[in-house]
């Protein structure tokens, strides 16, 4: 509509101009050496326009064959543009179909007419990736990685993920610590970091990380709870390896929260004992009790090594005065019992042991008693306590009250793998020895 506007308004100016130069006189005379041409002034205006035209379009058809070459570039261009569009969304369809070896025929064969390969690659290394093609996957985010210098960061945490994924723990660590180092606060690369030091069992380089991940936010409470507390324990252990001044040094540089933790506490007293100090260990554990009650903690006290009788009637005294009040739970009895085997209280550790029993009916309870009443001869009583402890692990839930199972003809003797069973035929292999 403008073109034909412009056309109007030209002819308009060329009527106007053929009847303004009609109505004028004169002549134009052109003389060049010898030659003289006379026209109207009419005339030479209609051939003077002529000659401007035919320059201008002279012009006009110069500069478009000038030109041709990179339009055809430009046009061609387009159209590979158009033909690398059309397989990427195709490679993409055949990606989401699970087509997973045509969609990364695709998206490689369409790369390489495409300005901006970067997506083409990243796709099919996830292509890759479900196939299970570990180094061409590879190969084609280093393409990547290549085409786009810009995208190192999201080129690296995607390979991080799928190195992860694939079980490539090591792999993926470096990732995610390259990752790290040039944005430390990037919540995708921390949460990777954690799940991978978690793998590997990497409490050391997990340790230095907990106290950003809590500031970020990446994890829900709980699970950093869990974390710090696991990081604690394996802290504990691996100093208790080395001598008591680095157990202590790394019990010193924990947190007063995780100081009062009780799986934090038992490693600790694993450490004391491992370290040769029961004494310390036994401290502890009744300082602890003292302050809140623990019935697995007594478990751990029972257990503690002792060097004589006296020592193990002094545990087993205290642990009467946690009784008074805990009575009725059986695992603390069950622990008292333990504690009177060391003591070689017999008929009190047959009381605990068996309360507990009737109480709750355990396999490592079951098993204890069993072994006391081996050593005490009432071999029958035996037999059937292992049995009932055999059908209690195997199938999670006691038999019915007053329902015996049928004898064993053939087990002329009784065994238990059980480690309370064995604490037992220990002390009373003590006993008898003695």
């Amino acid at each position: 509509m403008r073109r034909l506007f412009v056309y109007l308004l030209i002819l308009a100016g060329a009527v106007f101009a053929a009847l303004f130069f009609n109505e004028q006189e004169g002549y134009v005379m052109l003389s060049v050496g010898p030659w003289r041409v006379e026209m109207s002034l009419l005339f030479s205006a209609v051939v003077l326009g002529t000659l401007v035209l035919l320059l201008y379009l002279g012009l006009s058809t110069l500069v478009q064959l000038w030109s041709m070459p990179r339009r055809l570039r430009l046009w061609q261009g387009q159209r590979r543009q158009e033909s690398a569009r059309t397989e990427l969304t195709s490679g993409l369809l055949r990606f989401a179909e699970g087509d997973y070896d045509a969609a990364e025929q695709q998206l490689v064969r369409s790369a390489r007419r495409s300005e901006s390969p970067l997506v083409n690659f990243l796709v099919a290394a996830l292509a890759a990736q479900r196939r299970g093609a570990r180094e061409t996957r590879d190969g084609y985010l280093s393409t990547a990685e290549r085409n786009a210098p810009e995208a190192n960061l999201a080129v690296r945490m995607m390979q991080a993920q799928l190195q992860a994924e694939s079980g490539q723990w090591e792999e993926a660590q470096a990732n995610a610590a390259a990752v790290l180092d040039r944005e430390p606060k990037h919540r995708g690369a921390l949460e990777l970091m954690v799940a991978c030091c978690q793998a590997l069992g990497d409490w050391e380089r997990l340790g230095p990380l907990l106290p950003r991940v809590e500031r970020q936010g990446v994890l829900p409470k709980q699970e950093l709870r869990e974390l710090n507390r696991w990081v604690a324990r394996e802290r504990l252990i691996h100093a208790a390896n080395h001598d008591r001044e680095a157990l202590q040094e790394a019990w010193q540089d924990l947190s007063r929260g995780l100081r009062k933790d009780l799986e934090v506490i038992s490693a600790y007293i694993d450490g004391l004992i491992h370290s040769g100090q029961p004494s310390a260990a036994e401290e502890l554990i009744q300082k602890q009790l003292n302050r809140s009650w623990d019935p697995e903690l007594l478990q751990r006290y029972a257990r503690l090594p002792g060097a004589d009788t006296a020592t193990y009637e002094a545990r087993l005294a205290k642990a009467k005065e946690w009784l008074r009040s805990h009575s009725d739970e059986p695992e603390a009895l069950h622990a008292a019992g333990i504690l009177a085997l060391q003591a070689e209280q017999w008929d009190l550790a047959q009381d605990y042991l068996q309360t507990a029993v009737d109480q709750e009916t355990r396999p490592e309870y079951l098993r204890t008693l069993a072994a006391l009443q081996e050593y005490q001869g009432h071999l029958e009583d035996a037999r059937a306590s292992y049995r009932l402890a055999a059908e209690v692990a195997a199938t999670g839930e006691a038999p019915a009250p007053g329902v015996p199972g049928p004898p064993d003809p053939s087990a002329h003797r009784l065994e238990s793998q059980d480690p309370a069973e064995g604490e037992s035929r220990r002390l009373t292999s003590q006993a008898r020895d003695s």
